[in-house]
């Protein structure tokens, strides 16, 4: 998988989390509020939704109205299952190097000391056209979130839903993300390969060392650490082959701060169960 060409030592969701505050403000705007959010359990995502129909194919190049066909196909889902995994990694580097590159000085809020490591995972149910809940954990607690429209109910852990003042955001939907990627990425180079993912029989369009282009500014934001720094991926799209929406979407990067250290961002999006009758979501009782 392309999280082994990223990953050179050990994830650890426990990795100096008392530098967390800290790390985030370094991390740019787009991850200090990621982190914030996550931090006072507000962070949630909302999407488009699911399964496989007997509908031709479209060709993974074709675009209506600039959106390539794969997101066509993954909007016009009905409901769908999906789970977002983002992990940050910024290792204290061993040394300085002999020759200190320029960094963007956007991206540098305030210096901290010591590895830094993120994860966030979201698992989340969709109906069409506006129903969302989803579970989120930041490695520090659970957020649980449900969207009907405009209404926003929140879950703190174990606690009551409540109706927020100010609702969180919606971050990493898989639409976004689909719409942010597949327009790097010319599929029509590659000669896909067949593997089954999710459950569902998809053809696999891997892209080494692929040109960022305007997918991390679109995902992160423009200011980002991350759009500001890692300017190649690696990317994988798994398409299905009855409909052409996308089942799996991942990229990793990694780039460098003027003092040699190293940021890393590895994000994968699944899709599954794709139009399914069992996918509900109701306000909560």
């Amino acid at each position: 998988m392309l999280k082994a060409r990223l990953h050179e030592g050990h994830w650890s969701r426990s990795s100096n989390r008392k530098s967390w505050a800290s790390a985030a403000g370094r991390l740019s705007r787009a991850w200090l509020t990621l982190a914030a959010l996550a931090l006072i359990g507000g962070l949630a995502t909302a999407c488009a939704g699911g399964e496989e129909s007997a509908a031709p194919t479209p060709s993974p190049t074709q675009t209506q109205e600039g959106i390539p066909a794969a997101c066509l196909a993954l909007q016009n889902l009905k409901t769908y299952r999906y789970s977002v995994q983002l992990e940050m990694e910024s290792p204290e580097p061993a040394e300085s190097p002999a020759e200190p590159t320029v960094t963007p000085t956007t991206a540098i809020i305030r210096p901290y000391t010591g590895d830094f490591l993120f994860e966030y995972q979201i698992d989340a149910d969709f109906v069409a056209p506006d129903r969302t809940e989803v579970l989120i954990d930041s490695g520090g607690g659970e957020l649980g979130m449900i969207v009907i429209g405009q209404e926003v109910w929140t879950r703190v852990g174990e606690t009551g839903w409540t109706r927020p003042e100010y609702p969180p955001p919606l971050p990493y939907q898989p639409l976004d993300i689909c719409q942010a990627l597949l327009p790097e990425l010319d599929l029509s180079s590659l000669e896909p390969q067949e593997e089954e993912a999710n459950d569902v029989k998809a053809l696999r369009y891997t892209f080494p060392e692929v040109s960022a282009g305007q997918a991390l500014a679109k995902i992160f934001g423009p200011d980002s650490d991350m759009t500001l720094l890692i300017s190649k991926l690696d990317a994988g799209v798994w398409l299905a082959e009855k409909d052409g929406w996308p089942v799996r979407m991942e990229i990793s990067g990694n780039g460098l701060y003027g003092d040699g250290r190293e940021l890393r961002v590895y994000l994968l999006v699944d899709i599954k169960d794709a139009n399914s009758d069992d996918i509900t979501v109701e306000p909560p009782a």
